[in-house]
Parts: structure tokens; sequence; C-alpha cells
């Protein structure tokens, strides 16, 4: 007996398609926005020692998306990448809720906390996690920051955050 492989519904194929294909324009945002923050606080960076030329990816189990992360500084990168490519060039992985990894990143979060009721998963070199946890801590990043918008914008995004991490919580089975 022959069982068929799970497929995505079309929608969701078109969507995942969509977002993909569009990739570029975010890549060049969130590299930007890395190499800004990098520019304006090295001191967070050096903290990274060898961990600066690691390949972290970051895994939102909400998104048909994946981010490839090189925290180098000012010549860090961020791609936009398919959840199921090869990941074999990554140090670490974390994964987790869309909501629960922005907290993280800008400080809003919890990680030992979301590490231990399991909502974000770590494998990998956690040296690796853990050291970029330190730098992004000490940098005291705002969403506007991890955006690559003015910081007069972050009330803004945090009230949008909020109100999505609410309704998102209210639609869960």
């Amino acid at each position: 007996m022959r069982i068929a492989p799970l497929r995505q519904p079309p929608s969701s194929r078109r969507w995942t398609e969509l977002l993909y294909r569009t990739r570029r324009p975010v890549e060049i945002l969130l590299t930007a926005s890395l190499r800004s923050v990098a520019r304006r606080q090295p001191d967070a960076f050096d903290r990274l020692g060898a961990v600066r030329k690691a390949a972290i990816r970051i895994m939102p189990d909400d998104l048909p998306v994946a981010f490839d992360m090189r925290p180098d500084g000012a010549a860090g990168s961020i791609r936009v990448v398919r959840p199921d490519s090869d990941a074999a060039g990554a140090s670490a992985r974390i994964s987790g809720p869309l909501l629960t990894l922005l907290a993280l990143f800008d400080g809003r979060g919890d990680a030992d906390g979301a590490f231990f009721q399991r909502r974000i998963d770590v494998d990998g070199d956690t040296a690796a996690i853990l050291a970029l946890h330190n730098a992004l801590e000490a940098s005291e990043l705002t969403m506007a920051d991890i955006l690559g918008l003015p910081r007069r914008f972050d009330p803004a995004l945090q009230t949008a955050l909020s109100v999505v991490g609410r309704w998102h919580g209210a639609n869960r089975p």
C-alpha cells in the first residue's frame, strides 16, 4: 500500500510561492536593519566573538518561510529561505511562533521561559544561540530597529503586535 504525500492546499501553496518570490525586498530591508544596528552598537556584535560568522536559521512555525542570518556586524546578512531547504550550513536553528521570536529579538520576551515552556525549539550550536541572545539583550533593540524603521514608530508597532497577539491567541483551537 502506498501513502500519498501530504499536500498543502492550493491557496497555501500560492501564498508560500508569493512570499518566496518577493523575498528580495524583505532580505534587503532586514539586512539593512541588521547592519544599521551593528553600526550604531558595534560593542553588542563584538560580544558574539566567533559566532559572528555563524549561520543561524530562524524558523517561524507560522510562516511558510525561514530566515538564514549571519550576525557579522556591518557585514551581516539575512536571507529568506524555504523552511524545508537544506539547513546543513546552519550552525544553529531556532523555531517557534513568529510573535514569540519577535518578542525575543526586541527584548520583550523571556528567552529562558520560552525555551523551558517549549514555545521555542533550539538545536545545533546552542552556544551560538546563547551568544546571539546576550548580544540582542545588550543592544536593547526595539521592533522599529528590527524592521529598519525610525524608533518613533515603535509604540505603534508594539500596539499592532499586541493586537495581533491577542487576536491570534483568541483564534486558537
